[in-house]
């Protein structure tokens, strides 16, 4: 992985980490940090086949490549885009959580199935680079959607369970807005505090 993969993923790690504690500041670096992330693995066609940013444009760099492995980063890249965009929103109980990261997780499994196949045909770097980001990425994405809302807010409220309890009952059912004004109020008091 390259390094300034690991170290955004350390600052999104590190976002989780100040949201449960409720440090101030987490929801920005959450936003930060996934996003980041999403878009670096837009540019995945050149990190997956091992080529530097800096040589992006160059006709010699991709000399060890061929237009279907290129294809098929773009593909990886949209799925763990996908997923990272669904867990930022899910992680930040925005609307189409779960969606978007039921999306980015379908298109991760079927790209690994396909690089399975292709592996045992190859056995080159190529597919080993995928498959550490889908073990990583995919598999915090599945995590976190096999996780209710319910139980992030348990555990992000926890020293608040009537705030909890209110959120919960936002979450199901977020037409309702005098639920919603009984917890911006909530909120209000808790902030006041």
């Amino acid at each position: 992985m390259k390094k300034f993969e690991l170290i955004v993923g350390l600052f999104a790690i590190l976002a989780i980490f100040l949201k449960i504690l409720h440090i101030s500041g987490n929801g920005i670096l959450t936003f930060i940090a996934f996003s980041t992330l999403s878009i670096f693995y837009y540019l995945s066609f050149a990190l997956l086949n091992g080529i530097r940013l800096r040589e992006i444009f160059k006709n010699g760099a991709y000399k060890n490549t061929n237009a279907k492995r290129i294809i098929g980063a773009v593909g990886v890249g949209f799925a763990l885009s996908a997923t990272l965009m669904g867990a930022l929103f899910k992680l930040q109980f925005w609307a189409g959580g779960d969606l978007q990261l039921l999306t980015g997780l379908v298109v991760t499994g079927i790209i690994l199935v396909f690089a399975t196949i292709f592996y045992y045909r190859n056995k080159i770097e190529y597919y080993r680079r995928i498959f550490r980001r889908i073990a990583i990425i995919g598999g915090f994405g599945f995590m976190l959607f096999l996780t209710p809302n319910s139980t992030l807010v348990d555990i992000y409220y926890r020293n608040n369970p009537d705030y909890a309890d209110l959120f919960k009952r936002v979450l199901a059912d977020p037409e309702n807005d005098v639920l919603r004004e009984q917890l911006d109020k909530k909120r209000q008091e808790i902030n006041e505090q």
